[in-house]
């Protein structure tokens, strides 16, 4: 059976970067169901469209560089592709760059960048991220409040930086998952409000070559 695989990259901003995973999942099945594209479906009981993400993003967190693939069941040219999925997309949400891939070739995420955009940081601030990289664990609290699961993040921490007003945050992707941007953020002493009232935004998510 013959199969084009799509992969597309995509910014989200605005009130968009509030939906979650599969709400954000249920505007791309729209839009290429709107475009009239000759999707790819599974096969048994539960057919549905043969698409993925490289890697899930938080609620609330902006992006530019968001990863999607699907996979077309004939031959439809690139530019073609986009002329017909991209008015469909709502506003707040935009393809940055679409290829062909290998129908083999999946995304995979190893790195992820953000940039957290604050109020007001802590005059301290450059010697807490120097206290914090020096740490051998940082053990964070995930899940159930009642039930919480312990995760070890300092392995998927790569960097922390100050930029001016803003703090840079790069994290290793594994298997396993990553980190998330706001735990840093609390790690450095960041109480949820401050978090709440910035904004956080993935600058890159690099893909294994």
């Amino acid at each position: 059976m013959f199969r084009q695989r799509i992969r597309l990259r995509y910014s989200i901003g605005g009130d968009k970067r509030f939906l979650s995973h599969h709400d954000l999942m249920r505007v791309w099945l729209r839009a290429l169901r709107r475009a009239e594209l000759p999707l790819r479906l599974s096969e048994g009981f539960h057919v549905r469209p043969k698409v993925s993400f490289a890697l899930a993003k938080s609620v609330g967190i902006a992006s530019e560089s968001e990863w999607f693939e699907f996979e077309l069941a004939d031959w439809v040219n690139p530019e073609a592709v986009y002329r017909a999925l991209a008015p469909r997309l709502p506003e707040g949400i935009a393809i940055v760059e679409l290829s062909v891939v290998s129908p083999g070739d999946r995304a995979v995420a190893t790195r992820a960048v953000y940039a957290a955009e604050l109020q007001q940081l802590p005059e301290d601030i450059d010697e807490r991220i120097a206290g914090l990289l020096a740490r051998a664990e940082i053990v964070v609290s995930r899940g159930d409040p009642e039930s919480p699961r312990r995760v070890d993040i300092r392995p998927l921490l790569e960097s922390v930086r100050r930029e001016d007003s803003r703090l840079v945050i790069a994290a290793r992707c594994k298997n396993e998952g990553t980190l998330k941007p706001e735990e840093v953020l609390r790690e450095l002493g960041l109480g949820g409000e401050e978090i709440a009232r910035g904004l956080i935004t993935r600058t890159e998510l690099a893909l294994a070559s």
